[in-house]
């Protein structure tokens, strides 16, 4: 018994670091995606509002509400997306926050709403619960941002 496990002891000793490398691995990288997702989001989301002509500063908890859902918006793309952004996953996640943008804007203001699809080339109204619409919304801005 004492030969089976003095034999086995480098074995397990290899396999505990290089575990212990992925899990570290995994852990730094996933810590520095966050930041960037919380910096994105900082860059990405806006102080204030253009009524009428004029500016306005948005109040600082619905800004600070907006940067944490954007956040959360990305994470879960992550696992949407897996935890190594594939081909044009920033596009997307721009894309997605728009599409946040429409769905908000859809409740309350058409006219405001339909501006935000008029550049992509949508004439035809999206209903902002609906995946196929969601879908729809997101490829026309892929490919207006492709060109």
């Amino acid at each position: 018994m004492k030969k089976l496990l003095a034999g086995a002891g480098p074995w397990v000793a290899a396999f505990g670091l290089a575990a212990g490398g992925v899990v570290g691995t995994g852990l730094v990288v996933g810590h520095v995606r966050q930041s960037q997702d919380a910096a994105w989001c900082r860059k990405v989301t806006p102080t204030q509002i253009t009524m009428k002509g004029a500016a306005q500063p948005i109040d600082v908890t619905t800004v600070q509400e907006a940067r944490a859902g954007c956040v959360a918006q990305r994470r879960a793309q992550r696992g949407m997306f897996g935890a190594v952004w594939k081909t044009r996953g920033e596009e997307t996640a721009v894309c997605a926050v728009d599409w946040g943008r429409f769905q908000q804007l859809s409740d309350t203001d058409a006219k405001a709403a339909a501006a935000v699809t008029a550049p992509l080339g949508i004439t035809a109204p999206l209903d902002g619960g609906s995946r196929s619409d969601q879908q729809r919304f997101i490829s026309a801005c892929l490919a207006k941002n492709t060109r």
